[in-house]
């Protein structure tokens, strides 16, 4: 996970980089092409795959649902204020140590994010600087034998920083599709009510969508 986050931040700041190369360029030309700077409205909507950093995550919750991604933004040519929200949710059985448990688990996990997007008209990619809050809601039950210590719901937060890129291309008039990749690096955990830390609900979520722009 270390090696895929360092990538990914890698690609990230290249693109940044890149993007700006291309604007240097632009003001530089002997005669530069004036263009008028347009305020724009964008909505989109996504579907995506949500890879948990938890690691423990996975002995329990096998069954995962597709993330529902819901994003809007305005700004001009150069940039986009964003806000994003998706939702994840995945199921799977009760589980305890060296005991035999029937009973479901299960996960709901919303998140807030909201940044600036760099991009250009005359250029596909993209790349987003995000603050992410995400709440997560887990419900745990056992049916045969009945453990009261596992049979609970319980409620953790996490805050931190998300990094994004993506491609997009033009269809028809006003819509776009993309493709878009994102990480979110949780800063700040917080406790739980047992004064334990919140488990890492960060991770690493690939989408692909439709975007309106306007």
């Amino acid at each position: 996970m270390r090696l895929s986050v360092k990538i990914f931040l890698g690609v990230f700041v290249a693109l940044c980089f890149g993007m700006k190369l291309q604007a240097q360029e632009t003001e530089g030309s002997a005669e530069p092409e004036k263009k008028k700077t347009r305020l724009s409205v964008m909505v989109a909507g996504a579907a995506g795959n949500f890879a948990i950093t938890e690691t423990k995550f996975n002995t329990i919750y096998s069954n995962r649902s597709i993330s529902r991604i819901y994003m809007a933004g305005i700004g001009t040519s150069v940039f986009y204020f964003i806000g994003k929200y998706r939702e994840f949710w995945a199921t799977g059985k009760s589980d305890v140590a060296n005991v035999a448990v029937t009973g479901k688990a299960d996960w709901k996990q919303k998140f807030y994010s909201a940044g600036i997007r760099l991009h250009s008209d005359d250029h596909p990619i993209y790349a987003e600087v995000l603050y992410v809050l995400t709440r997560a809601e887990e419900s745990i039950t056992t049916i045969d034998p009945v453990v009261e210590e596992l049979t609970a719901k319980e409620e953790t937060e996490n805050k931190g920083v998300g990094f994004s890129v993506g491609l997009t291309l033009k269809i028809a008039g006003p819509f776009r599709i993309f493709v878009e990749g994102e990480y979110c690096m949780m800063l700040k955990k917080g406790r739980n009510q047992f004064g334990r830390a919140n488990p890492e609900l960060g991770g690493v979520c690939g989408s692909a969508g439709v975007q309106f722009v306007l």
